[in-house]
């Protein structure tokens, strides 16, 4: 493994989970078949989750 071309591995499911793209964003919608509304609720709710555990962390 070359650390300096692969960086820090672990960071990896962080950086999927964190920056979804619209392939995910729409393979999610069509998997569960949400509709725009409810994808943007889900995001919502992410991004609450997210933020709460972060906040609780630096806190």
């Amino acid at each position: 493994m070359n650390w300096k071309r692969d960086g820090l591995v672990i960071w990896r499911p962080i950086k999927a989970l964190l920056f979804a793209d619209k392939d995910a964003f729409y393979w999610i919608k069509n998997k569960l078949g949400l509709t725009e509304y409810q994808m943007a609720a889900l995001v919502w709710v992410k991004g609450i989750v997210l933020g709460l555990l972060l906040g609780w962390w630096l806190f």
